[in-house]
């Protein structure tokens, strides 16, 4: 089946040593008919082979086109990127050709927040994951692809690898499910297709945007498991985006916050979310809903117009703590080890 790569090995030969993702000083811009959006605007991340990493944020924080940026789907134009530096699997994209970055995607693996959108009601999971399957065998070539995809041994071939796949992820009855519509099985079993679909190529980073949001809680925490298990057992890379920061507890070994389309502060999960640094970050943790009583405590304010971007840090206008050096924008400090935050209140301690 699918070309495999020896796990942990990065495409290439290239070094395990360098992260399987690096952004550093990010910056993408949206061409509009209204404007220039300047929706990403200082986004740092690293993602090191065997690690989930979480990216958590309100809605429109830029998570989801952080994403799209690393799956190779943002669409150029009317997105730009004007700054700042991405690598993959120890390589530039800004200066590697074309053809290559086309050929890194197959090493990507996506699994997305609604099954139901996904997966076509109209055709069996066999087809569907038998069509991915010989896809990926024929080099994401159309007319290699029709001529495998007719060709009896390998359609038997492909159907034994979905099969596999299917056990991979701890479905009991692969045969079963493999002659069943999306429709006829539940959203956790839809879920636990899709992981398997993304495993039909060569993954060797697996980006799952929440994943778990359409699912009720016990379902969510065994979707959770799996995910974990998965990295582990097949040896990926994973990033995993939420606004749930309790899945994240679960589930992230390091988290980075997002607010505006700039990350506002990262470090070790459990750490993050019990001694927040940032402002934003600590409003985050506050809005969570307690079991013991009360009300949870909500930011004041919206994330800003990115056609129009507050000047300096973008969450200063909702900032309990703002103050006039905040119309600049800071840059990030390390006021703890392995724990950085981009935030004048901590540039002040670290001066004094």
């Amino acid at each position: 089946m699918p070309d495999s790569l020896s796990r942990p090995a990065a495409p290439g030969g290239l070094a395990t040593a360098a992260p399987v993702v690096g952004l550093e000083g990010l910056a993408i811009d949206f061409h509009t008919g209204d404007g220039v959006e300047r929706v990403i605007k200082d986004v740092t991340l690293r993602i090191d082979p065997g690690e989930i990493v979480g990216l958590v944020g309100e809605s429109g924080c830029g998570k989801s086109v952080t994403a799209k940026m690393l799956l190779g789907i943002l669409p150029m134009p009317p997105a730009v990127v004007s700054g700042g530096r991405v690598e993959m699997f120890g390589r530039d994209l800004a200066t590697i050709a074309p053809a290559e970055r086309e050929a890194l995607k197959k090493f990507v693996a996506y699994v997305p927040q609604d099954p139901s959108a996904v997966l076509n009601p109209s055709f069996t999971v066999a087809s569907q994951m038998i069509d991915m399957i010989v896809w990926y065998e024929s080099d994401r070539r159309l007319s290699t692809y029709f001529r495998k995809r007719h060709t009896r041994a390998v359609v038997a071939r492909a159907r034994d690898f979905a099969a596999s796949l299917l056990e991979k992820v701890y479905i009991a009855d692969p045969s079963y499910v493999l002659r069943r519509y999306p429709v006829q099985l539940s959203g956790g079993m839809r879920q636990r297709v899709l992981l398997a679909m993304a495993l039909s190529g060569t993954p060797q980073l697996m980006i799952a945007d929440e994943p778990t949001t359409a699912l009720d809680v016990t379902v969510q925490k065994r979707t959770v498991e799996l995910l974990r298990d998965l990295v582990q057992r097949e040896g990926l890379a994973g990033l995993y985006i939420t606004h749930d920061l309790g899945v994240a507890r679960e589930i992230c070994a390091r988290t980075y916050v997002m607010y505006a389309g700039s990350t506002v502060e990262d470090g070790p999960t459990g750490p993050l979310l019990d001694r927040p640094l940032h402002p934003y970050t600590r409003g985050l943790v506050d809005a969570i809903p307690s079991l013991a009583g009360g009300l949870p405590k909500a930011i004041a304010g919206q994330v800003p117009d990115y056609l129009a971007p507050p000047p300096g840090c973008r969450f200063a206008p909702r900032c309990p703590d703002a103050f006039e050096r905040c119309r600049r924008t800071p840059s990030r400090v390390e006021p703890e080890p392995g724990r950085r935050v981009a935030c004048w209140l901590f540039e002040e301690e670290e001066a004094a």
